[in-house]
């Protein structure tokens, strides 16, 4: 209970500084800071009665960061250019904002040719070059693939719709690996073609969150078949396939981004491990993991963790019925932290809980995500509210006037 109050006051420390004090003590940053205590401390002291009952919030938050993302993101390019739609100074200017998903793309034609092949700014911006490596380095060391499930403001609208129906229609337990395969042969394709056209193929022609984002305009044959190509991989894979298999179709099958962080995950200081001693190969892990990182062949081979596709989420963590999965640190030896004895004293447990890696890393990855969210919901919210207060005052000027309207005549009738 003590280490669960220190983190909570910990993260009301972050929230105040990142939302409310940078937010300007807007009613946006006063509400989201509310949303996300609500969330963290939900999460955090949920854990303690159930393992693995903090996901829902998990999924909460990535979901509404998605939406809101979205709708800030538009708002600023609707203040840029006046659309949503690319513009040639943008290109030629190099203002394009620096997604997380080019990083992959940009890294190998940046070694060969010394240059950012991706049309954005190196610095000086909220989605400059610089920033966003920065961004993904100090990810990479700390939660890793987890950026996927906690921090990622695309892949909440596949957490969302992953989650609309009640049982999968479509069950892909038998298909996980060739899921992981299709998945690094698509990252190997896209490699060799930035490279080849010295492009980042995936956003010029792959990405569907195009159309919730920023897009080419639509002036040629080439534009045209990227739009479709765009509207049909949202529909398909961020829509109706996450419905119909309850997993992050895109995420796992298609995102280059999370080929590339699957890989650079060893460096990450936590992972999911599998107690094969209680595991009793019931498969509802590999049933509910999103990103088809566990299968068959995991649990049988009792290889002790998931594959190399784990973006640390949870959910198998949730479901498991003999508590035999966990997070754990990737330094040392594997369960070291759960066969330590308890300490004798409460200070001892108290420190003992708060050093524990699933408490480590929920607060490591929430705070990525009040940092890299604060910016873009509190705008949404500040835009929302003051749609809000516009629709009342319009509202209410239109009563006043009807009501003028109707007294000022019954006054002269009742003068006459």
């Amino acid at each position: 209970m003590i280490s669960s109050l220190i983190l909570s006051v910990m993260m009301t420390f972050i929230v105040f500084i990142f939302v409310v004090f940078v937010g300007n003590f807007s009613a946006g940053s006063l509400v989201y800071a509310v949303f996300l205590l609500f969330l963290f401390c939900g999460m955090t002291f949920s854990e303690r009665k159930k393992k693995g009952s903090g996901v829902i919030y998990r999924r909460i938050f990535q979901t509404v960061f998605a939406v809101g993302f979205c709708i800030a993101f538009i708002s600023d390019l609707f203040d840029e250019r006046g659309s949503m739609a690319i513009t040639t100074q943008a290109m030629s200017n190099a203002e394009l904002p620096f997604c997380h998903i080019a990083i992959p793309q940009s890294l190998i034609p940046l070694l060969i040719t010394k240059s950012i092949i991706f049309p954005a700014r190196i610095s000086g911006h909220y989605a400059a070059v610089a920033s966003m490596i920065v961004i993904w380095f100090v990810c990479t060391i700390t939660i890793g693939r987890g950026w996927c499930s906690w921090v990622c403001f695309y892949g909440g609208w596949e957490e969302g719709f992953s989650h609309v129906a009640r049982k999968p229609r479509i069950r892909l337990l038998p298909k996980n690996k060739e899921l992981r395969e299709i998945h690094f042969g698509f990252f190997c394709f896209i490699l060799l073609a930035c490279i080849c056209q010295m492009a980042c193929i995936y956003c010029e022609w792959f990405c569907p969150f195009k159309l919730v984002t920023e897009y080419s305009p639509v002036n040629s044959i080439p534009s045209l078949i990227a739009t479709i190509l765009f509207v049909g991989l949202f529909v398909a894979l961020v829509v109706v396939l996450p419905i119909l298999t309850k997993k992050r179709t895109q995420c796992s099958s298609l995102c280059p981004f999370g080929a590339f962080a699957s890989l650079t995950d060893r460096l990450s200081m936590f992972r999911i491990r599998i107690d094969t001693q209680k595991c009793t190969g019931c498969m509802q892990c590999a049933r509910a993991c999103p990103f088809s990182a566990i299968d068959i062949q995991t649990i049988q081979a009792k290889k002790g963790r998931p594959e190399l596709t784990c973006a640390k989420c949870g959910e198998c963590i949730a479901v498991c019925p003999q508590k035999a999965i966990s997070y754990d640190f990737s330094f040392g030896k594997a369960g070291a932290c759960s066969s330590r004895s308890a300490p004798k004293t409460a200070f001892g447990r108290a420190v003992q809980e708060l050093l524990h890696p699933a408490q480590l890393f929920r607060f490591a990855a929430f705070s990525f995500a009040v940092v890299m969210s604060s910016d873009f919901m509190v705008k949404t919210l500040n835009l929302l509210f003051s749609f809000i207060g516009t629709c009342i005052g319009t509202a209410a000027g239109s009563s006043i006037g009807i009501s003028v309207g109707a007294f000022i005549p019954a006054l002269l009738g009742g003068a006459a």
